[in-house]
């Protein structure tokens, strides 16, 4: 082919290659009624909750997956909500209920701000090679390392207490947030679109530039969206539900 054109074109570096998905550990099968009709699973659940959870199931390999039904909710609420969806929330809520929503100025950082900042600079070369060599599995659980790491930040520095530090940790949390919804973009984009919207920050989330996540970009001053839930739990009782009507 490349003879032919007479042209020279660069070939792939990476093919990537995944094994089949199975369902509750069995082969899916529509005359056995042993699958999940995608139409039915959305009006059920966001796109993004399937997003993230058969990213997270599927290595880089030819290793077959399995969908689960009590995994699924389990990864949805622990990971997705409990740590994400929480930090993003706490984050943005704090910002509004304690300055209005506005951007507050830094005062000196200590060494636990520091470490969180640099946290932000370095994100992209951290996250970046794992997208690249399409380990997307290893890359989202990149960004799910980087929430619970702010959680944590935010959890040390107790802001609500209203210290010395509590700008600093506002200021800081704000931009892991925004670092987070450029991050998030290529595995759930409606949810990093929500969560930039929220930032209230200028244009679309499938705009901004990949490397521009490590950037400390907001000012202060600058007035944040409306701070609401990104998620809703998955019932156990729902999951219940779509268990039993497998096979019928």
């Amino acid at each position: 082919m490349r003879i032919g054109i007479k042209k020279e074109y660069k070939l792939p570096d990476y093919i990537p290659t995944r094994g089949h998905l199975m369902l509750q550990s069995k082969k899916i099968s529509k005359s056995r009624n042993w699958y999940i009709g995608l139409r039915d699973f959305l009006q059920i659940y966001p796109s993004d909750y399937l997003r993230f959870y058969l990213t997270l199931i599927t290595p880089y390999s030819q290793d077959d997956l399995n969908f689960d039904w009590d995994e699924f909710a389990a990864r949805i609420n622990s990971e997705l909500i409990g740590n994400l969806g929480n930090f993003v929330n706490r984050a943005l809520g704090f910002t509004k209920k304690s300055t209005g929503g506005v951007i507050p100025s830094t005062g000196d950082l200590d060494s636990v701000d520091n470490e969180a900042q640099d946290k932000i600079k370095n994100f992209v070369k951290e996250l970046t090679p794992l997208m690249e060599e399409n380990n997307l599995d290893r890359a989202l659980k990149k960004i799910l390392e980087f929430s619970a790491y702010f959680n944590q930040y935010f959890q040390k520095k107790e802001p609500w207490k209203g210290g010395a530090g509590t700008n600093n940790c506002i200021f800081i949390s704000v931009h892991a947030v925004r670092s987070i919804a450029i991050a998030l973009y290529p595995f759930l984009p409606e949810s990093s679109q929500r969560i930039w919207s929220q930032l209230n920050l200028a244009g679309n989330v499938s705009e901004q530039s990949w490397h521009s996540m490590s950037e400390i970009a907001i000012k202060s001053g600058h007035n944040l969206g409306e701070a609401t839930p990104l998620f809703k739990k998955v019932e156990s009782a729902d999951i219940e539900t779509h268990k039993s009507k497998l096979g019928q």
